[in-house]
Order: structure tokens, then sequence, then C-alpha cells
């Protein structure tokens, strides 16, 4: 595979439910076309189920050349110049830029069986079966059981995409580019971002790529984004998925759709949110990205996730370990017990929702599987794009996420009914204060038709728990539609009786306050909406203008002309703007330079220090850099790394998916995106080509895609065009016709299969590049002259041939003997025979 000019790859529910963010009455979460929608249900997962179908692609990979921060000279091989791999010359230092995000429109509305044209059209969503007619399979998000995808659509006005439409779409997709551009920072594309001719972006009524993408590329751009319009069903306002990767598994295309019915002025906002939600899965939010994650020696990280059996939750989890991750995480929850070892994945919540953040834990944040107007973008989501080892985070851009903030580890490893507070409730009949007091709310408990699952039973009755699956079926209080403290215009008018007011002030209070002379009503204890502020380290409330000053830990406050008291909150839930003294806190919070567990640091490497404060210069720069006065290493050309340790390889190198290790090019099978090893009798029937090849060596393993499909699409778009280029010209066929055509046709075909499909080494993971003395033989039956010492295709002529891929034994014509002996002096192919490789 160490040659590629195209390169195609394959990778390979139930209805969501939601917050009901309105009254205490159940009501289930999918609203008609002309109601308002208050959350927005992902189906990610669902259209990546849609594309691991037989024959279809999940995404296909086409290799870029990349900007490096340092790079030796490069030499221009003639064996790339006749495969026809270009050169580039420049390379600029600076090795990460802010995201270019190219949007693409050319296909909004022109598809006849998947765009609303016109009123009563049908169309498609998914797809539906073959043998069913238009209207027999159709959409209904409210059958028993639902029917949301794979199915027949009946359009309706609001799912045309007229002027205005089109318009609130270029501008939401523009602000989201825009953020993206501000948030991540990315190893920018060298010239023109080439996509595939084969792209997975066509498939299942896809978008087709412009043909001059394909063949002139994209300038100025790191992400190109295919935009339709076609219609979803339920409370899904958009979907997104990469269709094409890089030589390194970071998604250069990805298809976003935006429903017409959401382009208006009241989803503007949810749109905004949804649309950012779904880029991220685009750009690494989702497990299918997982597998490419890369540390910072680009090789393919050995753990993103861990399953392990939750005893005290007692299910099954599955919790993302990526070091920055836990990192910030720990900071957000003041979880700085070693028995806190990563963040938890979405197990629940029907269809599309498992590449997310457990709502349970994380809420409001805008990765989990339903988003909304209050969703938030934490530290942890940046983080995990970060530790994709493709993008460069800006966490100035990370919004302040409440749910869970300094609740410590129980928080994260306790069953939710051990929560304390307002993160818990079990009667219908108080209201209660929200978890971040800005509204008063109830506990929404609901009775559903079958027992819930065993791990989510937190009532006697099996069929009693929490509105939203995504959240286990949690119970917490739920703010009322009008029970808003901070907003005073969408909320009920303050009770002046208890000496409520509302205002962007006031927060939720334990309170049995009522005015003197008359009685609170059923009630005594409930609560209220109050004036607070932080004055002099000091929490302080207020009723009727009086202000008060609350004790630090909280606790009852008296009021003239009232009757009863006020709960004061804690000083730190509402003033505290500094991280909460939590047991095992590292001083500085580690200057986030590294973890922190039970009280000490754990540097990243080039921090040092007990707060990991100082920088410094590993093993002073090895004697490849300069020690600049910030303890950073300021590598000389030729070497980059933390310490300047590692020599910089040829760019093409990268380009054909080998990994750089200290000046060596490796060809490791896994680090080449949607490739394994496999044994070789397990590939034979998915070949035509390079079948007769595998047939003579069927032990052992080659490195090859992992779907057949794909397998056979790399014979035609990879190994044939490569074949047809080592092949020689018209007029040398002829030449060659009269002395030995057939060698030379052999030899070519060979050196092309041996090129793409690599056998794998003992170890079952490093791909064995060709050998030498093929490329040498292939010279000579061609009379050729490709250069056998580029060693990102060939091996050294000191590999013996167990070190490279195969070896066996080829006649050469007389002619080509003959010449052999006449050009060659220090050939040591004579005789009636020449060694080469093998698949």
């Amino acid at each position: 595979m160490g040659f590629l000019v195209l390169l195609i790859l394959l990778w390979f529910g139930a209805a969501t439910s939601k917050f009901q963010r309105s009254h205490p009455q159940w009501e289930g979460p999918e609203r008609g076309l002309g109601e308002n929608i208050v959350s927005h249900s992902c189906i990610h997962d669902q259209i990546i189920e849609q594309r691991r179908r037989p024959g279809r692609k999940v995404y296909s990979v086409t290799p870029q050349f990349y900007v490096h921060s340092s790079t030796s000279n490069s030499v221009l091989h003639k064996g790339r110049s006749l495969l026809e791999i270009s050169e580039v010359l420049e390379h600029p230092k600076e090795a990460k830029q802010p995201i270019r995000i190219y949007l693409n429109y050319d296909a909004v509305g022109l598809s006849p069986d998947r765009d609303c044209r016109k009123v009563g059209d049908i169309v498609k969503l998914g797809e539906p079966p073959v043998s069913s007619s238009p209207g027999t399979r159709s959409c209904n998000p409210h059958g028993d059981p639902p029917i949301y995808g794979d199915c027949w659509y009946n359009c309706t006005l609001n799912d045309l995409s007229g002027q205005d439409k089109r318009y609130r779409l270029h501008k939401a997709l523009g602000q989201t580019a825009d953020w993206f551009k501000r948030a991540l920072a990315v190893e920018s594309v060298k010239g023109n971002l080439r996509l595939s001719g084969y792209s997975a972006c066509g498939q299942d009524g896809g978008v087709q790529l412009p043909r001059q993408y394909v063949e002139e590329g994209v300038a100025d751009a790191d992400l190109v984004l295919l935009v339709t319009t076609r219609p979803t069903t339920g409370s899904t306002l958009a979907w997104a998925v990469a269709c094409e990767r890089d030589q390194w598994g970071r998604a250069i295309a990805g298809h976003v759709n935006v429903a017409p019915r959401h382009l208006t002025a009241e989803a503007e906002t949810l749109l905004s949110a949804t649309l950012i939600h779904e880029v991220m899965h685009v750009l690494g939010f989702d497990p299918h990205a997982f597998m490419h994650f890369r540390d910072e020696r680009k090789r393919r990280r050995s753990k993103v996730t861990e399953h392990i059996i939750d005893e005290r939750l007692g299910r099954m989890v599955t919790r993302v370990v990526l070091p920055r991750v836990v990192m910030h995480s720990r900071h957000h929850y003041g979880a700085f017990s070693e028995n806190f070892t990563g963040l938890e994945l979405e197990d629940g919540g029907g269809r599309g929702t498992s590449s997310h953040w457990e709502k349970r834990l994380l809420m409001n944040e805008i990765m989990t599987g339903s988003v909304d107007t209050k969703s938030v973008v934490s530290k942890m989501t940046l983080a995990l794009l970060e530790d994709s080892g493709w993008y460069q985070a800006n966490y100035s851009m990370a919004d302040h996420l409440d749910w869970g903030h300094n609740q410590g580890t129980d928080f994260l490893t306790s069953p939710c009914n051990l929560w304390k507070g307002a993160y818990h409730c079990n009667t219908t009949n108080l209201s209660g204060c929200t978890y971040n007091r800005e509204a008063e709310g109830y506990c929404p408990i609901v009775s559903y038709n079958t027992d819930l699952p065993q791990w989510t039973r937190y009532f006697p009755q099996a069929n009693k728990g929490g509105q939203s699956s995504l959240a286990d079926y949690c119970t917490f209080f739920v703010a009322y539609s009008d029970g808003s403290c901070t907003d005073s215009n969408s909320a009920r008018a303050p009770d002046r009786m208890l000496g409520e007011v509302r205002g962007s002030n006031s927060r939720c209070m334990a309170s049995s306050l009522v005015r003197t002379g008359f009685v609170r009503g059923s009630m005594t204890q409930g609560n209220g909406c109050y004036q607070h502020r932080c004055v002099n380290n000091s929490l302080e409330v207020a009723v009727d203008g009086i202000w008060k000053v609350c004790a630090k830990v909280g606790g009852p406050v008296q009021f003239p002309g009232f009757n009863g008291e006020l709960i004061c909150p804690a000083y730190h839930e509402l003033c505290s703007a500094g991280p909460v003294p939590v047991s095992g806190q590292c001083p500085n919070s580690c200057n986030f330079n590294g973890d922190c567990v039970s009280g000490k640091c754990r540097c990243f490497p080039g921090f040092h220090g007990h707060d990991c404060s100082k920088r410094y210069c590993p093993s002073n720069c090895n004697g490849h850099g300069t020690c600049l006065s910030n303890g950073v290493c300021g590598c000389e050309n030729g070497y980059t790394g933390i310490d300047c340790s590692t020599a910089v390889c040829d760019e093409q190198c990268s380009l054909h998916g080998g990994v750089c290790d200290n000046g060596v090019c490796e060809f490791r099978c896994s680090d080449y995106a949607g490739y394994t090893c496999q044994n070789s009798s397990t590939l034979l029937s998915s070949l035509s080509v390079c079948k007769n090849k595998l047939e003579r060596v069927l032990s052992g393993q080659h490195c090859a895609p992992s779907e057949a499909s794909v397998l056979q699409q790399l014979e035609e778009v990879v190994i044939m065009p490569n074949y047809h280029r080592l092949f020689p010209s018209v007029a040398q066929k002829l030449f060659t016709n009269l002395f030995g055509t057939s060698y030379c046709e052999s030899a070519a075909k060979r050196l092309a299969c041996w090129i793409s499909i690599q056998k794998c080494d003992s170890d079952g993971d490093n791909r064995l590049r060709v050998c030498h003395s093929a490329c040498q033989a292939y010279n000579l039956a061609c009379g050729a002259s490709l250069d056998c010492s580029d060693q990102t295709l060939f091996s050294s002529e000191e590999e013996g041939e167990g070190q490279c891929t195969g070896s066996g034994e080829m006649k050469v014509s007389w002619f080509n003997r003959f010449r052999n002996r006449l050009f060659s002096s220090n050939s040591s192919l004579e005789g009636m025979y020449v060694k080469y490789s093998q698949l």
C-alpha cells in the first residue's frame, strides 16, 4: 500500500425521549409540523448504521499533503514521478492554523427523489425497501412502532425551501463555520484539498462531489461540507456525517442536511446550537472516528474508551479515557479520586444517541443526545477533539457548564437516586428549585406501560421513573415553563405576598416567608425567587428591599414584616467564581499542564514542578535544537517533538500512510484508516486482478481493506491505474512485443498489486514494503527506470526477503538478460531466472 493515487475505504432505532420544559403533565416528545420544537433529537448513529449496510461505504479515504513544523529536504524520485505523485517544495513553519470549512450548496433542492419541490411530493427518507411503492411505507413518528427512516415522506408546504429559507441556511451555516474557525486549529492542507472521485458522500442519495473537487481540488479548505435541505421526521432539525477522510482518519468532507421546516425565525437559536452539535460529529465526536485518533507521533491511540461492568451502576458502561478529557472532567466535577477514570458515553435513548456524552452526567452539554437553546459547549468536548491528535482547541470558546459542577467523584460513579440536593427528587407533590437555582421546578415522575431497565429502577414500582431515557430515567427538578427566576419576561408575575422578585439577580431559594397577617396556603414550606448579590466575600439576599448577610454555609434568615424564614444557599453555590475546595485538589489545578490525582500533579511532558508550572526542555533538546527562554525546544530542520529527538521523514511518508519514527518511515497496517491485517486466504474471493498473486502464498497475512466491496474497488481505482502507468506506452509495447511483452506485463501487474496490498510481518501489524529486488525485476522486464531506492515504496537492498513483501522467481526474456549484462555492471541477476517479490 506504499503508493496510493486514490484510496477508497468502507467502514462499516426507537424514539428519543426528551425533557418536557413546560408543565408537569407528561406528553410525548414529538410535535406537529406547525408546533414549536423545543429541542433537537440527534439521529447520527442511525445515519451511520444506514451506511454500514452491504455494498455501502461509511466513508472513503483520500491522502493529503500537510504542512509540517520542521522538514528535511525532499528529493524528487523517479519512481514517484512515474507514478504521478506530485512533489511539494515549500515548508511553512506553523503547523496548525484555524480550520477552514468550505460550504458547498450546489445540491440544495436538486434531488428529485429526496428534495421536496412542491406540496404533495412523496420523497425518500433513508432507503425504503426496493419492493415498496411510494407511500406504502410512510414515515410516521407517532406510529406503533414509529417509522422514522427508510420510509416515504409526504411533503408539506413547510418542507419547501424558498429564498427566505435558503438565506437562513447560508446565514446559520456561515456562523457555524466561523465559530469553529475560532475554536479549532488544524494542520493545514498544503495546496488544494483533494477529494476522491469514488467518494462515500454520493451514496444513499448523498451528494456527488463536483468534478473540479476531484481533478483540481478545493483551495483554502481543510474540510468541505456538502449541504442539502431534505425533510426529517419528528424533532430532528438536521443531521451530519463525515463521508471522506485523509490518511490519518481526519474528516476532510462531510454531508450536512438541514430540514427546511426548521429554517424559521422561531428556530434560529435552536438551529445554531444544532449545527454546532452536528458538525462536531463530522469533526470527530463519533465512535467510528475514535478508532483513528492519533497521539503526538501520529500513531493510532491504543486506548480512547474503556468498556467495563460498573458494579455500582449495575451495568456495562463506556467511558472516554483520553488525557485532556479526564483532566478537564476532574476540574469540572471536582473528581480528583483515582476512582474516576473516564467520562461516560450515552447508552440509552433510542435512535442515534450513542455518539454522545451521557446526559445523566452532562445534561445540557451540547454533545448529549438532545440539544436545546440552553445547550453549552464544555471544555470536555473541546478536549475530546484535541485528544484526537487532529486539532488544537481554543478553550476560551467553551461555555460554563453548571450541571454537576463540583459535585465530586460520587456524582460520576453513583446511581442518581443517591445524588443530593436539587439533583434528586422523589415525589411529585412538592415543587423545588432547579439545580442551578435559576427557576422553580417540579419533579416529573412518569408511569410507563412497561417496566424500565433493571438499573434504572429507583422506585418500588418497576415502571416508574423520570421522563428522559437519555438521562437514565433519573428524577430531578425540571423548570416550569413560567417558573424562571432570572427572566421576568417569560415567567409568571412574582408573588408579592411572599416577597418575591424576578430578574437577572434573582435565584430560587427554599422559603416559608409570607407577609404578616396572611397565611401561606396549603404548603407552609416552599420556594420562591429572591434577589441576591455577592459583596465582600459574602452572600446577601433581599426581601422587600431589605438586604441581609447569609452564613457561609447557608441557613435561615428572617425579615421584618414577614412570618417564616428564607433558607440561604451556601456561599459557593452563587458567589464562588474560583474552584471550590474539594478533597484531593491539587495546587493551582496543576496549571492545566497535568492531571490531578489524589492531591498530586502528574505533569504532562515538558512541564515539571509540584504544580506543573515550570517549562523545561527535556534532555536539553538532544543536541538537535535550542532551549528557548520559555523552556520550549526550538528544533532545527529535520527534527521535531517536544525534545527534538524525532527525525522528520520525507513528506511522501505520510502520503503513503506511513508513520515517521525517528526518521524511518514505518508502515503499520493499523495506522491506515480502515485497513487490517487479514489471513491471505480470506481475501481471495474478493479479488480478481491480484487473485492469482495471492493464491501462490496463502500462509501469513496481508494488509487490506476490512470490507470486501472496498477491496474490489481498490483493484478498480488504485491497482489497475497503477498497472497502466507501470506497463509501457503503446510505442514501447510494440518494441517489447519482440523481446518479451508477457514478462513486462506480468512484472507490472505484480508490482501494482504489491504496492497496494502488502504482507504483514509476524507481529501482525507492520506492513512489509515491496522488496527492492522486485523493483529491479520490473525495471529489467520493462526497460523502465523506477527508482528502487525510494524507501517509501521499496525495502532497502540489505533487507532480506522475509522482511519485505514475499519472494519468488520470474523468467526474464533473453533480450532483457542481454540488456542487463550490457548496462548493469553490478547486477547479480544472471542466468535464466530473476529473484523478485511475490505476494
